[in-house]
Order: structure tokens, then C-alpha cells, then sequence
């Protein structure tokens, strides 16, 4: 979903780092589709430090939320919707509340659906009428995954 250009890379000689840490004066979204900003701690035991970090993709959401721990965990989590998902004429950021995904009776994912602050909810199911039979699962949640 996002992409580089070698062209964009800032101070290339670190990307030899140990850490393999590479620097972009920007990147490129290919696709006009939902993506989360999150606010990342990590916590060394002096020190807390936060970071953004800019995911693509639900199921990739649902591993950052699996990986938190005492020393690293989500602080804020953003929604960054295209204007043909939210309705609004324009790319909007708002604060997320819950990810689902939407999957049918053999477990084949038919699209996410997201609730924001303000009672929105965008889908990004083809079906904007699902069947209730239809099984979901709780990607993220403010409530259990953001501190209070």
C-alpha cells in the first residue's frame, strides 16, 4: 500500500546501520483505501519514547496490537479515510474507536468495517446491506487497546 522511491531516501550511508534503519523524504500510498496512524510508546524503564507509525492494512493493525507488552504499547490510534469511503469531499483523519472484520460462514474475510469518534461508521465491505448471519471479529478496540 505504500511505497518508496530510491530517489526519496534522506542520509542513505545509515541505512547500512546494524539496525537497518532507512530515512524517506516521503512516501507514496497507491491506493485510495483506509490506513491507520498510530502513536507508538516504547518504554526503556527511564525513559518513555513515542513514535507514528503509518500501517496499511487491518491485519497488520491486528499484529501491532498482539505485540504490545509492558515496555511498548499503542497510545493513540487515527483512521485516515478517501473521500469516497467517508462522504466528506476530502481525505479526513479522525480518531478510531473499533476495527471489525467481516468474514462469511467459512471464514472468508468480506471486508472491515470502522467506527470514529462522532458515531461514524465507514465499510469497506462490497455489501453495504451484510447479513447478520455473517460472523465478525474484533480487530481493534480503543477501549480494550488504547490507555484510558
Amino acid at each position: 500500500m505504500f511505497k518508496t522511491d530510491r530517489n526519496a531516501e534522506l542520509l542513505s550511508g545509515l541505512s547500512h546501520s546494524p539496525n537497518g534503519v532507512q530515512f524517506w523524504s516521503f512516501i507514496e500510498q497507491d491506493v485510495a483505501w483506509p490506513w491507520f496512524y498510530l502513536q507508538i510508546v516504547e518504554d526503556d524503564g527511564q525513559e518513555a519514547y513515542r513514535s507514528m507509525l503509518m500501517v496499511p492494512t487491518p491485519p497488520l493493525l491486528e499484529q501491532i496490537v498482539e505485540a504490545k507488552t509492558d515496555n511498548a504499547w499503542l497510545e493513540q490510534a487515527q483512521l485516515v479515510t478517501p473521500a469516497h469511503i467517508n462522504k466528506a469531499g476530502r481525505w479526513m483523519m479522525e480518531p478510531l474507536l473499533k476495527v471489525t472484520a467481516i468474514r462469511n460462514a467459512q471464514g472468508q474475510e468480506l471486508g472491515y468495517v470502522y467506527h470514529v469518534e462522532g458515531g461514524r461508521t465507514y465499510s469497506t465491505s462490497a455489501d453495504p446491506h451484510l447479513d447478520e448471519q455473517l460472523r465478525t471479529h474484533t480487530i481493534f478496540s480503543a477501549e480494550l487497546h488504547l490507555p484510558r
